[in-house]
């Protein structure tokens, strides 16, 4: 049985106040690409974060709630030394917004690595 994935965001307010307040950050920051439109690299981010919800919201619907939604954000993995390798070449305003961008989703990814290896351990073990 699927998970309704418009019930995430009604399971995230059930979190601890910290989380579904992460969650919005990196969401408006992620969403702050629009302001760039001009910089490919600035619609690279956009759609990455598009399809990182989309995917998150799949596995949420296979999983509910769970630390398993951190692998949602793989498509960071690679975006992310993308990013920082073009930070020093980027325009004063674009470079800044990609420094905050970069330090949000390296933050975010050490969260979801934790996470997905207490789901994976915690699935060994029981």
């Amino acid at each position: 049985m699927l998970n309704n994935p418009l019930r995430f965001f009604a399971d995230l307010l059930r979190q601890p106040a910290w989380i579904p307040a992460w969650v919005s950050c990196l969401a408006a920051i992620n969403l702050l690409s629009v302001r760039f439109w001009e910089e490919p690299l600035a619609r690279i981010v956009l759609l990455t974060f598009l399809l990182s919800a989309t995917l998150m919201m799949a596995l949420y619907a296979r999983f509910g709630f769970e630390k398993i939604l951190g692998i949602g954000h793989v498509l960071w993995i690679p975006l992310l030394p993308y990013l920082l390798a073009s930070i020093p070449g980027a325009a004063q305003g674009f470079q800044a917004y990609l420094t905050v961008l970069a330090s949000a989703i390296a933050i975010s990814l050490a969260f979801d690595i934790l996470d997905v290896w207490e789901y994976f351990s915690a699935r060994r073990r029981g």
